[in-house]
């Protein structure tokens, strides 16, 4: 894809449309980017985290165990007036 021209742009020399777009678009290349930089992040610790669990790194955590077993209750619904 090519890369546009960047012009620079007199924000006081736009109309009221040409405004709006201008911010709009400043909050669209703002958004994406903490969108871009929040996904890369997230990336970041699920490649950590499954490194660190096939390795099992860290030798102070214990294996998982069952505590207490209980019985599940079953939830009834609401009773309805009427």
């Amino acid at each position: 894809m090519q890369e546009r021209e960047r012009r620079n742009i007199e924000f006081s020399r736009l109309n009221v449309l040409g405004k709006i777009i201008f911010v709009g678009g400043a909050a669209a290349r703002v958004v994406s980017g903490g969108i871009d930089r929040v996904l890369n992040h997230v990336a970041d610790i699920v490649v950590e985290s499954e490194k660190a669990f096939r390795e099992g790194k860290d030798d102070n955590i214990e294996d998982a165990r069952i505590l207490e077993e209980r019985k599940s209750r079953k939830v009834q619904p609401p009773k309805r007036n009427g």
